[in-house]
């Protein structure tokens, strides 16, 4: 089962609300996107909500597709179903062209005995639509491309508690979430649930420590675990590919700008620990995390725009 469509609501619900209609359909439909953007989560929202969610699901791949494999999805489809083909830019050019003609019910891609049924329901995925014969693509009626993470910042800490929920991890510093925006999600979606995976055993591995809040109660736990991260060229940790800009002048904006007193003026992070404020976090119990989260972000930016 693939996590759920998670992202920033005013992006996301239209979104949902488009699939949710194209879901009804029995049109083919082509989604495209970088590698771990999301292409399975879409595709299984759209069997979810489209007719065909109690009907066999069959899935291919570019890469391994052959004759056998052809044969076992008419087996387990028969006369409806799903037929997920994945990595359709793999195919060569010239079975791309059989591919074509097979989806306009024109010809079978073996045999006769294979053909198209009218009641399967057809998903394709690319994670490099340019590789795709232009002739093809424009046959399916319904084409999607799904952003990168790096296109959708605002999404990440949508992300960031989905990945954390049921985890010991109450508090994020600021620190972090300013390292996760920042870094270049080349893997997108699947990079930073491994990356979240990582830091926890990173600092799980630190001893725990122990800190807390105004009135202890309020917060019900005074051991905790929390993200207390800092750059001291452990690339062995994690290889973080950040923006010159980002690293030019990120300790010039933490010590010599208004930038932390103006997210602690604006209740947008709490200082942890006491004896040192400095140490300012997110609560993940805040039902308003994500937003402030995200105005930290801006504000950040704010200041490095001016800095360059």
């Amino acid at each position: 089962m693939q996590p759920p469509l998670i992202g920033h609501p005013q992006r996301l619900e239209p979104f949902k609300n488009f699939l949710g209609f194209i879901a009804k359909t029995k049109e083919p439909i082509l989604i495209n996107g970088p590698t771990g953007s999301g292409k399975k989560r879409t595709i299984q929202f759209l069997i979810e909500n489209g007719p065909f969610y109690q009907n066999p699901l069959f899935f291919l791949n570019g890469l391994t597709f052959t004759e056998d494999l052809w044969a076992q999805a008419h087996g387990v489809l028969q006369n409806r179903g799903t037929l997920v083909f994945e990595e359709l830019h793999t195919l060569p050019l010239p079975f791309q062209a059989k591919f074509k003609d097979w989806l306009a019910g024109k010809r079978p891609l073996f045999n006769e005995s294979l053909e198209i049924s009218s009641d399967w329901r057809i998903i394709c995925t690319s994670s490099s639509p340019q590789a795709i014969w232009d002739d093809l693509v424009y046959d399916f009626p319904y084409r999607l491309q799904l952003p990168s993470l790096n296109e959708v910042i605002e999404d990440i800490p949508y992300h960031l508690r989905y990945f954390l929920q049921g985890k010991s991890i109450r508090y994020l510093r600021y620190f972090f979430l300013l390292k996760t925006f920042f870094h270049q999600w080349q893997g997108n979606l699947r990079e930073l649930e491994h990356y979240l995976l990582q830091a926890m055993a990173y600092y799980s591995s630190k001893s725990t420590e122990k800190a807390s809040l105004g009135d202890e109660k309020v917060f019900g736990e005074i051991c905790l675990r929390y993200y207390q991260d800092i750059l001291k060229g452990e690339r062995w940790y994690y290889p973080y590919k950040f923006l010159p800009n980002f690293t030019d002048h990120l300790a010039e904006i933490l010590t010599k700008t208004d930038f932390r007193s103006k997210i602690m003026a604006e209740k947008l992070v709490s200082p942890l620990m006491k004896d040192e404020p400095g140490f300012l976090v997110f609560d993940l119990a805040e039902e308003d995390f994500e937003k402030k989260a995200y105005q930290v972000y801006t504000i950040f930016l704010d200041h490095l725009k001016l800095q360059t």
